[in-house]
């Protein structure tokens, strides 16, 4: 049998009985197996028979497996009704575990139900437990609470029962409505924090009372009342009348405490005081010496005026604003056991001292009624002129009484310095209370120091030169007086520049200079005159140099006043020996200036002549003459030296003018002037003379 071509008849249905050929037909054509068998040219009938009789075998083949497999399919269908059977169980027991769980899945959303519905009521209640507890809590006072405010002592234990009352009283206060309960709870709340109040208004009274006693500490004391400020805070909320009593008796007591004091402290402080100080006759323009006294005075005068203008080292307590304060006690023991130097200070001293005691004070206070009594700004400040006014009143009464006989300008100034840099601290501190007081003080302080200033000016312009006992060129004493004063005035205001200390020097200034001027010309010969200037300017310079450190307008118009007249004297210096070579030189160049042809101006040999001859036969004694005048004319050496050298300096400079004037025509001779020194020579010689101071 031939072996067929690969023909696919998966898609040929011969058993179907509605199998229409004329449909497929086409189709077969199209069919691949179909067209290569046309291609190549076989009998498709014969081709045909030859699929039949496949078929039919493939057909026989196909039953013999059946019949050969035909118990394995019996014992698989048996299998497949076992299972089956299994599988309907199985159905039926899923049956009822889904009706099970149907049952479950309902009780399940009855139980969600219960529990969201129990949760609401939970929070329902606990929302209500809560209302109710802070209510019951705020409303309810315990025994054991009344208990503690009514009779436990004062302290940690009371003051946290107060704290509990305290919210108690704020929560009650919060409810609205006419309540039975919060009506009940506030009438009870009332009565204990009546309680409180009095058993807290009497220990604090009790307290403020014991700095009656001798030698009691105030600040020990409020420290104390300073334990139990949050117990006054809470009077003043909720008991303002008994605040205010407590508040009143504070600022009673504790007011005259410090009145008692201070008046106490005056009076023994003002016998530290030296017995000797400045008086209305303690005057710039009076006369040195000891002063007049009646046959019964007993008030002892100063040795000498000198001390009055002169500041020593009185300036170093501006170094010791924060030193202890004088305690008069100690003062009277030092005394007692021979320190008699010790015990006795200028007013200055004592002034810083009252004045820290007060400051201190009032600094604590000021804080103290800040940190106890719970004020702020204004109130503490009102609060503060209440408690110290009638303090602060004594201590203006006293200085008013003093500055007003007091003629010690310096210990003002000083006094003033102090206020300003207490000032200054407590402006740093933000303690605002004492302003108005320091401000009353300089008020008091700075007319009184214009008036004494006034008075020394005064003094000066009433001095009548020609009626002084004796004049000399030396710096006169009114001079250094005022040297002194200024300087002590300057250096104190250094830093701080006082308007009033810089006006009255100003006064104070023009009136020595006219009064220098006015002793100047007392002297016959000009060159007496400038020798008196000189010594008095360079005097009140040397003063400014070593008693302060900032130039000023004091210095820089008595260093120009002294220049001019320094330059002065070197002309006057000069014209004795000199005088006519100066001439000579102004002379003619004055008249080169002014000709047409300066070859053609007149030579006065003559003149010539003598100059030169002159100046080379006398020229070292004049030089010679010249430094001993210097010498005996300067008391200060140094300025001496330097006045010397400005004198020899413009000899040298007038000289080189004259022998360059010679040295040109028409004064050129071809032999050159005879006698005439070169100014080399002189230039050795007044070298020799540079030290001479």
């Amino acid at each position: 049998m031939a072996t067929s071509p690969n023909v696919n008849l998966t898609n040929l249905d011969l058993t179907s009985e509605e199998f229409d050929f004329d449909d497929h037909f086409q189709e077969n054509l199209e069919d691949e197996a179909v067209r290569e068998a046309l291609e190549q040219g076989l009998d498709l009938r014969a081709y045909s028979k030859e699929i039949e009789e496949d078929l039919r075998r493939v057909e026989g083949q196909s039953v013999q497996d059946y019949m050969s497999a035909s118990v394995d399919m019996a014992t698989l269908y048996r299998q497949i009704q076992n299972c089956d059977n299994m599988l309907e169980s199985m159905e039926s027991m899923l049956g009822l575990f889904q009706s099970d769980l149907g049952n479950i899945s309902g009780e399940i959303q009855s139980l969600q139900e219960q529990s969201l519905t129990m949760n609401i009521k939970l929070r329902n209640r606990k929302a209500v437990h809560a209302s109710l507890s802070d209510y019951v809590s705020g409303m309810f006072v315990s025994d054991e609470l009344a208990e503690t405010i009514c009779n436990s002592p004062i302290g940690p234990e009371f003051l946290d029962a107060l704290k509990e009352l305290e919210k108690k009283i704020g929560y009650v206060s919060e409810q609205k409505g006419d309540h039975g309960s919060t009506i009940e709870a506030a009438a009870e709340l009332q009565a204990i924090t009546a309680k409180a109040g009095s058993r807290l208004k009497e220990v604090m009274i009790n307290k403020i009372h014991e700095v009656r006693k001798p030698m009691s500490n105030l600040q020990l004391q409020q420290n104390y009342l300073l334990g139990l400020k949050d117990a006054f805070s809470f009077l003043a909320k909720h008991n303002k009348q008994v605040a205010a009593e407590i508040r009143a008796e504070y600022v009673e007591t504790f007011g005259k405490v410090h009145w008692s004091y201070f008046k106490a402290y005056i009076t023994r402080l003002m016998k530290l005081q030296f017995e000797e100080f400045v008086d209305k006759d303690d005057l710039m323009g009076a006369e040195d010496g000891s002063r007049r006294q009646g046959f019964f005075s007993m008030k002892p005068s100063l040795k000498s005026r000198s001390t009055v203008f002169t500041i020593g080292n009185r300036a170093t307590i501006l170094e010791e604003l924060e030193a202890p304060i004088l305690v008069p006690h100690a003062a009277k023991e030092a005394k007692e056991s021979g320190g008699k130097g010790s015990v006795r200070y200028p007013y200055e001293k004592l002034f810083r001292s009252m004045q820290f005691a007060m400051m201190d004070n009032s600094a604590r206070e000021f804080l103290f009624g800040c940190e106890f009594f719970g004020m702020q700004d204004d109130r503490c400040v009102k609060f503060f002129s209440d408690l110290m006014g009638k303090t602060m009143a004594l201590l203006l009464k006293h200085e008013e009484t003093r500055i007003a006989n007091w003629y010690d300008s310096i210990s003002l100034v000083l006094c003033a310095r102090i206020i300003h840099e207490y000032k200054k601290k407590l402006l740093a501190d933000n303690i605002p209370c004492l302003e108005p007081y320091f401000s009353h003080l300089l008020a008091l302080i700075y007319p009184r120091f214009s008036q004494i200033v006034d008075l020394n000016v005064a003094s000066i312009a009433a001095v009548d030169p020609s009626k002084l006992n004796s004049i000399d060129a030396r710096p006169h004493f009114i001079v250094r007086r005022y040297a002194e004063y200024s300087g002590a005035l300057l250096l104190l205001n250094e830093g701080v520049e006082l308007t009033e200390v810089t006006d009255a020097l100003g006064r104070l200034r023009q009136e020595v200079a006219n009064f220098i001027l006015r002793m100047a010309a007392e002297f016959p010969q000009r060159k007496e005159q400038l020798v008196f200037l000189i010594n008095n300017y360079d005097m009140m310079i040397s003063v400014y140099n070593e008693r302060t450190t900032n130039s000023s307008e004091e210095m820089e118009e008595f260093r120009g006043l002294l220049n001019a007249r320094i330059r002065e004297y070197a002309d006057e210096a000069l014209s004795v020996a000199f005088g006519g070579i100066k001439t000579f030189v102004k002379d003619t160049e004055r008249a080169l200036s002014q000709a047409e042809d300066p070859n053609r101006v007149p030579v006065d040999e003559k003149r010539i002549l003598t100059l030169t001859r002159g100046f080379a036969r006398d020229w070292k004694t004049a030089i010679t003459d010249i430094d001993g005048e210097v010498m005996k004319s300067f008391t200060n050496f140094k300025n001496g030296t330097a006045i010397l050298q400005v004198v020899l300096t413009q000899l040298v400079m007038t000289y080189e003018q004259f022998t360059s004037i010679l040295k040109q025509a028409p004064f050129r001779r071809q032999s050159g002037w005879p006698d005439l020194i070169d100014k080399h020579h002189v230039m050795v010689e007044v070298k020799k003379h540079k030290t001479t101071f």
